[in-house]
């Protein structure tokens, strides 16, 4: 008896774990489905334009249904309302989100070109500078050798000697201010050779944006034969309330509803598309907030 209650004790908390780990997956699926159907229920269905005509012959095939018939037409033509409803919504967000990433582009094309411009800049003026602290100098050195030049010119040795000791005191000084002046001419050589391929890198993550923006366009012209498969199918529909046949009136609202569904479904994945370009620009953003200020 002392063996199996032991025995229970030891199986009780791997028992324990399984139930809770089972709960906590059941809880999860359930929050999962309550947020979908939230989503999906919290967009009011939108009004079918169906015009004064065939609005009066839709509720004439209502009023002309049985109860039974009459719900499952109801139940059609909501979901038509729903999905379109959702088309709508999408649309909206897609509107929102294309005017924000194009914002952002213009942002950051705008940032790139500014790539390295205060060090670029810095690093000429130091350039600037130090050949304006030099020119003395330099213009002492070419007066000393026109000097130099002038003397055995008329072979006046004394003046000669004299005036090569000037020079020849001169010349490490003018050697070690031009390279100086070489120095720093190759530090803004080398920051501008980086600056423009910093620029060429980030440009080509901001083209990474690209391959998303070729199929929202291929997209949109789904969305456009989406549109037109729904103007078609609602024809459709206004001509069989016409008819007061409720078969052909359901099944016209079938095939509405699976064309407004088409619709939407082009919507969100333009809105996906344009999610993804808006990631490319994250990204972008990213890569210029780390660069060293």
């Amino acid at each position: 008896m002392m063996e199996q209650s032991n025995v229970r004790h030891r199986q009780l908390p791997s028992m324990t774990h399984l139930i809770f780990g089972s709960r906590l997956l059941i809880g999860l699926v359930i929050l999962f489905s309550a947020g979908t159907i939230y989503f999906a229920s919290s967009v009011e269905a939108a009004d079918i334009d169906l015009g004064v005509t065939a609005q009066k012959a839709w509720d004439s095939v209502l009023n002309k249904a049985d109860a039974q018939t009459k719900l499952t037409l109801k139940q059609a033509y909501d979901k038509v309302g729903n999905w379109k409803a959702q088309e709508q919504v999408w649309e909206q967000k897609i509107k929102t989100l294309h005017a924000s990433n194009t914002a952002e582009l213009e942002r950051l094309r705008a940032e790139i070109r500014q790539t390295d411009d205060a060090k670029v800049a810095a690093l000429a003026e130091k350039v600037k500078q130090t050949q304006a602290r030099y020119e003395p100098l330099f213009a002492l050195y070419s007066s000393v050798n026109r000097q130099l030049d002038a003397a055995k010119a008329i072979k006046n040795k004394e003046w000669s000697a004299t005036i090569r000791t000037q020079a020849e005191t001169l010349k490490p000084v003018v050697k070690l201010a031009r390279e100086d002046i070489r120095i720093k001419k190759k530090e803004l050589a080398e920051a501008r050779k980086r600056k423009s391929a910093e620029i060429k890198r980030l440009r080509a993550m901001l083209a990474g944006a690209d391959s998303a923006k070729k199929q929202i366009q291929t997209a949109k012209k789904q969305a456009s034969l989406a549109k037109e498969r729904y103007s078609k199918a609602l024809q459709q529909f206004k001509q069989s309330t016409k008819q007061s046949q409720t078969s052909r009136v359901l099944s016209s609202l079938n095939t509405l509803a699976s064309a407004a569904e088409k619709w939407a479904g082009t919507k969100q994945h333009i809105h996906t598309l344009e999610q993804n370009v808006s990631t490319t620009y994250v990204k972008v953003r990213q890569e210029i907030a780390k660069r060293p200020k």
